[in-house]
């Protein structure tokens, strides 16, 4: 009869260590005082869905309390039917603009002209892709409706100081070809 072999380690033998069971930790939630909600308020309007800055800003709460304390925060505002800023990366977004967003986005437009990073400030819920892409659209709109006036003109590259604008001549042309050529800059 072959004999087993014992091994030195306590583990091995079976003996094992004797284990003590670890005792969970009472989670202990603490609330928010008003100073830290009006400072979280604060930072999340300078930095929207920026964790770490809001909790540098706040000062007394971690990333990942902050991180939930938005969440809750934004859920709230999604109730009370205010506009929720969106993500740090949206994503496409396939909602229609609201009624106030394109509001704002006719000061923008007024304010900025064709800059569209300027105009997305002014918007705030919309990146500056999203306000381009409204922008043609909303452009296109007007064309149709014969309201092709209405339609800033572009800013003309390059030139002694590079931001001058169209004359009214060469924004008609403009009109004329964009109506007969769609977006086929080349031609």
């Amino acid at each position: 009869m072959a004999r087993k072999k014992q091994s030195s380690s306590p583990k091995r033998a079976g003996l094992g260590v004797a284990r003590v069971p670890l005792k969970k930790k009472k989670r202990t939630y603490k609330h928010w005082t008003p100073d830290e909600q009006k400072r979280f308020v604060t930072a999340f309007t300078l930095y929207p869905r920026k964790w770490k800055k809001i909790a540098e800003y706040v000062g007394t709460k971690t990333p990942r309390q902050t991180q939930g304390h938005g969440e809750y925060y934004l859920k709230q505002l999604e109730r009370a039917g205010e506009e929720v800023p969106p993500p740090e990366k949206p994503g496409r977004q396939s909602e229609h603009w609201t009624a106030n967003e394109h509001e704002r986005f006719l000061v923008g437009l007024s304010t900025h002209g064709r800059q569209w990073v300027e105009v997305a400030k002014v918007v705030r819920t919309r990146t500056s892709e999203q306000v381009c892409g409204h922008a043609v659209n909303y452009f296109k709109r007007l064309q149709r409706e014969g309201k092709a006036d209405l339609i800033p003109p572009p800013e003309k590259r390059g030139g002694a100081r590079g931001n001058e604008q169209w004359t009214a001549e060469e924004h008609g042309r403009f009109l004329v070809g964009l109506s007969a050529h769609g977006r086929q800059w080349v031609e």
